[in-house]
């Protein structure tokens, strides 16, 4: 599955159960902004259409969960591209926990809290999606 780093992003954030909203809310900027120029700016990140600085990288990393390591993966071209859930983008590194702990992979590109959480018509969506986004690519 390939994933742009923004793509990444977002799928990190809904993952941790955030909308933009709830980020653009607790996140700090100098000088501040209003909260609807920080949404707009994060839409912008997200949508790949604004690249994200190391700052800015800093301050999401204090609001949500994600692997550095991947979106540095995913931010260099010809760089192998690490292993995510199709749904959550989770990795080896940085899998979902839940109640009964970490999640495991239960297929090539789905990880078990997902499989467990997700309606398997969702999942195929979402996979025909991705397989559609790399044929495009």
């Amino acid at each position: 599955m390939t994933l742009t780093p923004g793509q990444y992003l977002r799928k990190r954030r809904e993952a941790s159960g955030l909308s933009i909203d709830d980020v653009a809310e607790r996140i700090a900027t100098v000088p501040r902004w209003a909260q609807h120029l920080r949404r707009g700016w994060l839409e912008q990140i997200e949508s790949d259409q604004m690249p994200a600085s190391f700052n800015t990288i800093v301050v999401l990393h204090q609001v949500m969960q994600f692997d550095l390591g991947v979106l540095v993966a995913l931010s260099v071209e010809g760089r192998d591209e690490p292993r995510l859930c199709v749904v959550c983008a989770c990795t080896e590194t940085d899998p979902c926990v839940g109640h009964s702990g970490p999640c495991s992979w239960v297929d090539v590109d789905l990880c078990s809290a997902c499989f467990t959480h997700e309606p398997a018509d969702r999942i195929a969506i979402i996979r025909s999606a991705a397989a559609a986004r790399d044929v495009a690519a």
